[in-house]
Order: C-alpha cells, then structure tokens, then sequence
C-alpha cells in the first residue's frame, strides 16, 4: 500500500516539474491539456482491458470527477507555469486541510488535537513563503491560478473520497475512463472557442521552431502520462487510508520532493525564510498525518 503511495507521490512530483519547464501561452495552454487528457483515454481504456462499463453511479461521478479534474488541471498548469514550483505546491496541496476536515465533517473520520496544531503550523508556513515586506510582489496570475488550484485540488480529494465511500471499488477504472471522455470533450469545446487548433501561423504569430514544437508534444505527452498514473492511485488510495493519512502523506510528500526536484533540476533560488516556510509547511503536515 505504501510504495503505491511513494510511486504517486513520485509521479506527482515530476508533473510539477514538467509543468513549470513547458512554455504556455494564449490558447496552447487548452491545446497542451487536450493532448494530455488524450493520453488518459488512451492509459485508462488499456488499464480497464479495453471496455467500458457504464450505469448510473459511473455517469454521475464520471461528470462530476471529469468536470473537476479538467479544471484542476487547468489551474495546477498555469499556476505551476507562472510561479514557483516549491510555493505553488505547498500551497495547493495544503487543499489537505479541507479534504481532512470534510472527512471528520461528513464521514466522521477522526481529527484530534495533533490534527488542529498540525493546520495552525501549515498556516504558518503558507505564510512565510508567500508574504512579502518588499516592494516586490507575486505575479497576480500565479495568485489567482494558485488559489483556484487550491480549490480544485480539495475538489478532486473530495470526489476521490465520495465516490470511493458511495460507489463500489470495483467501478473506480470505468469511472475515471468515463470521466477522462468527459475532460476531452470539455477541452476540445475549450479549444474550438479559443482557437486552440489553428495553428500559430494562422493566429499570425511568429511560429515555433520544430525543436519547441516537438519538446512542447513531448511535455505534453510525459504530463498526461503522470497526471493519469498518479490520479489513478490516488483514487484507489483514497478508499483504502483514513483521510487523516492519506492526505497528507501524499500532499506532504508531494511538498517536499517537489522542492528538493525544482533546486535540482530547476535550479529554483529561494530566500531563506522561504525555505523555512516550506520546511515548518512540511512539518505541518506531518504532524497531521503521523500523530
């Protein structure tokens, strides 16, 4: 169960890398989505032996997962494109704190002392890697991006909690297949709207060499790939850990890979007090998730 729980976390991870290094603007950010909701099709119908089962319970869920999941994307995309990768994961994946509540709300999932001092030190960090004395700021879309990624992120853990508490286990492959039909659609609307499948010649902008044409299909298709495994674990790990575990071990774990990823890989430089935000975040969420 656990190194099912690593191996998400590590896919995880690489998707926020791989999501800040692709170049997006205008309409290719739908466009770039549209490939890697393809690639969940494609993942999804293989994984679920090529068949498709559909009732009721499937169908709800199935829109109400797609329709989240898309947005979830979407914002994670840009948020991740136009800020930093340590700061903007911490910041989504303190969605925990709702996931962890809604669970001792509405499925009475304990939440202690320990649960309430872990959230009151993730606060604490969220601020000191977002607040500036300076007259520097924060760019206003990585703001906006950043807070609806929030909340779709507590969206997605949300559903992956409804329906795994609702339906049956078994249903969870043709769920997600259904619900990644229901993403394409929404893109591939997003798309016909926003001139996503023109191409940059005939939108009249100057037109990409091959070599970024190609690393931007090439991102596209190793972030489906990612985004599809993890979310896939995800949602059967939902159903099989307390919330109070789950969510934060994966969202922690996330946490801290992902920065230690984008000072290696990214070559990301943060200030000091930045750094301790993020460690006393980390800290936050473990003290949620181990006592």
């Amino acid at each position: 169960m656990y190194l099912l729980l690593l191996t998400s976390i590590i896919f995880a991870s690489a998707n926020s890398v791989v999501l800040h290094k692709v170049k997006l603007d205008g309409s290719k950010i739908y466009k770039y989505n549209l490939i890697g909701t393809l690639v969940w099709c494609i993942c999804l119908f293989v994984a679920n032996r090529f068949t498709l089962t559909l009732n009721s319970d499937i169908i709800l869920w199935g829109v109400v997962y797609g329709v989240t999941q898309a947005l979830f994307i979407l914002f994670k995309t840009q948020a991740m494109n136009t800020g930093s990768v340590s700061v903007t994961t911490l910041i989504g994946n303190c969605s925990l704190v709702v996931s962890v509540l809604a669970c001792f709300i509405l499925w009475g999932e304990g939440v202690g002392i320990p649960d309430i001092l872990g959230l009151s030190v993730l606060i604490v960090g969220i601020f000191l890697t977002t607040f500036k004395k300076t007259n520097e700021s924060y760019n206003r879309k990585w703001l906006i991006y950043s807070a609806l990624f929030f909340v779709c992120a507590a969206g997605v853990g949300l559903t992956f909690k409804a329906f795994s508490k609702s339906a049956s286990p078994e249903m969870a492959g043709d769920m997600m297949l259904f619900s990644s039909i229901v993403m394409l659609i929404s893109y591939t609307i997003i798309c016909l709207f926003t001139g996503g499948f023109k191409s940059e010649k005939e939108k009249n902008i100057n037109k990409d060499s091959k070599d970024e044409q190609k690393l931007f299909i090439i991102y596209a298709l190793c972030s489906g790939f990612l985004s599809c495994v993890y979310n896939r674990l995800n949602i059967f790990l939902a159903g099989e850990l307390p919330g109070v575990v789950f969510y934060p071990s994966f969202n922690g774990g996330v946490v801290f890979l992902s920065m230690t990823l984008s000072i290696l890989l990214l070559r990301e430089k943060l200030s000091r007090k930045q750094i301790v935000g993020i460690a006393i975040g980390i800290i936050g969420i473990c003290i949620i998730g181990v006592f």
